[in-house]
């Protein structure tokens, strides 16, 4: 298992038509979280066997199968004109969508929390009834055998 810093994390990029991303993990209970277009760029944050931990550009978190993604090749430079200042495609995007603040907003399919206020479910479970002691059988005489030697 390979682990990467945000900062210093490989890029990749989906190659596959609707690739389920899920924010738990694969095995999380119910569908995918969303689908991502092909050539979406992921940073690559923990690679694992069949599924591997990515952020999207919007700093979102999930997991997408390992087979779904390839190296990204390297982004192309940016032309610098008069007044304005290099940066890189990922920083505009970025500033362009949230003015430079990292995503905060709801996630896919969040569940939300039961409310503390509310009384239990009534579930209608009677308790088993036990006995207290093991019923004895009645005394029967003593037979003998009924077969031979």
């Amino acid at each position: 298992m390979e682990t990467y810093a945000p900062d210093a994390a490989p890029e990749y990029v989906i190659i596959r038509d609707f690739t389920a991303f899920y924010r738990l993990g694969p095995e999380q209970g119910r569908g995918a979280d969303a689908s991502l277009p092909p050539q979406t760029r992921v940073k690559l944050l923990r690679r694992e066997m069949g599924f591997s931990l990515v952020q999207l550009e919007d700093l979102r978190t999930g997991y997408v199968a390992n087979e779904n993604m390839a190296v990204a090749p390297p982004r192309l430079p940016q032309a610098v004109g008069p007044g304005l200042k290099k940066t890189d495609t990922n920083s505009k995007k970025r500033t362009a969508k949230s003015n430079g603040r990292p995503y905060s907003g709801p996630q896919v399919n969040d569940t939300p929390l039961p409310d503390p206020s509310a009384p239990p479910p009534d579930l209608n479970i009677q308790p088993e009834v036990v006995p207290d002691t093991i019923p004895v059988p009645p005394d029967s005489p003593a037979s003998t055998p009924k077969f031979r030697y």
